[in-house]
Parts: structure tokens; C-alpha cells; sequence
């Protein structure tokens, strides 16, 4: 059973359809916006933020603020190749570890959704609380110990283009809407203190609300 068969995925969601059309162009487009998320989200710390400047620049709601609806029912457990980057290689390691599934939202559309696994005795006792307490994003409540990010592994769940386009060129296409799928990507990655601690490992999974916006105009 391969490590990665332990996680469940979140929870299904509904392909939707979208401005974009199913053309050569819009594809293009599509898959240049997906790889610069990606490529802001790897960049930077705090996904959190890169999510919230995204909505922002793209207008993708009233105002950027991210809620992180915590998920109360039941836990799941760390895939083995996480765990051991989170707790080390020793054996005689017997911290605590807990468990945090979060959905990052605003008004009603849902960006990502997260499962932290975590170390509450390598964090202060206050960010520990508020994870156990509240539905603060995870970035946020640990934003004090000036973390660093590092990505163990990366899932493409849909790209708008086909597999070996640039030999064999893409489809014309129907010109009608693209049915967006519910998930762009997976991130896995592990945050770290300034002196290197690992402290949280999560899962991340990126939705197509992140394209909700119309195309730009084409001049005439």
C-alpha cells in the first residue's frame, strides 16, 4: 500500500462550468494562471496570503478576507513518509501529535482545504490553544515564529492542456464553457522553525474557485 493511499482526499465536490471556453487560447490561459498560483503558493510561507492577494488582484469576492472552517468530526492519520519528517528518524520520539482539517473560505466559496498534523509542544502555548480553540488559518496563528516551507510532494489533479501538447498541438476545441473540476493541485509540505524544527506537516488541496473570473477581453 503505497503512503499516499492512507489519505482519504477532502470532501467531493461538484464540477462547475465556467466563462472560460473550450478554445486553444483560453486553455493556454488557464494553464499559465494555474502554474502561477502554484508557483506563488511555493514561493511563500504562508498560503493563506498568497490566497487572500489572489482574490484581491482577481476579484474573486466582496472583500480578501480567508475564514478557516475547522472540521470537528473525527481525525485522520499522518501518512507514514509525513510523519517521520515531522517527528525524525529516532524511535524513541513519543511526542504528541494533532490532528487539524480546515476548509479556507469566503462568502460561501471554498480556496483549499487543509489537514495539519502538529506538534503542540514545539509551538507556544497560546498558538496551541488557539488551533485547539478557534477557526484561525494555521499560517496565521503560527505567524509569530517566522516559519520557512518546504515541499516534500506535488499532485496535478487537472491541467487544461493535454499531455504531450507542445508535439502534438492542441485540440480546436467545442467553444463552449469549460466544466471546471472541483481541484487544481495537492501540496504536501512540512513547516519549520528559524533553526530548522519541524513543527506541522499538511496536506493542501487548491480548488478551481481560485479561476472564477471571466477571461479578458480579446481585441476586436
Amino acid at each position: 500500500m503505497s503512503s499516499l493511499s492512507m489519505y482519504s482526499g477532502p470532501d467531493k465536490m461538484h464540477t462547475t462550468l465556467s466563462q472560460w471556453q473550450d478554445i486553444p487560447l483560453h486553455r493556454l490561459m488557464l494553464a499559465t494562471l494555474i502554474e502561477k498560483l502554484e508557483n506563488r503558493l511555493l514561493a511563500n510561507p504562508s498560503a493563506t496570503r498568497v490566497l487572500e492577494q489572489w482574490i484581491s488582484t482577481y476579484n474573486l469576492a466582496p472583500d480578501n478576507n480567508l475564514y478557516a472552517h475547522r472540521q470537528t468530526e473525527g481525525t485522520a492519520p499522518c501518512p507514514p513518509f509525513l510523519l517521520q519528517t515531522l517527528l525524525g528518524t529516532c524511535d524513541t520520539q513519543a511526542e504528541d501529535v494533532h490532528y487539524r482539517k480546515v476548509q479556507l473560505t469566503t462568502h460561501g466559496k471554498v480556496f483549499s482545504e487543509a489537514e495539519n498534523w502538529y506538534i503542540p509542544a514545539r509551538l507556544s502555548s497560546e498558538m496551541a490553544t488557539q488551533l485547539d480553540t478557534t477557526d484561525k488559518p494555521f499560517g496565521l496563528v503560527v505567524a509569530a515564529l517566522n516559519f520557512s516551507r518546504q515541499l516534500i510532494k506535488r499532485e496535478s489533479l487537472w491541467f487544461p492542456l493535454p499531455d504531450q501538447w507542445e508535439q502534438h498541438g492542441i485540440p480546436v476545441g467545442s467553444g463552449k464553457p469549460i466544466g471546471l473540476p472541483p481541484y487544481l493541485f495537492r501540496h504536501m509540505a512540512v513547516l519549520r522553525t528559524q533553526t530548522g524544527q519541524a513543527f506541522c506537516v499538511v496536506i493542501e488541496t487548491y480548488t478551481a474557485e481560485a479561476l472564477g473570473f471571466p477571461p479578458p477581453a480579446m481585441p476586436a
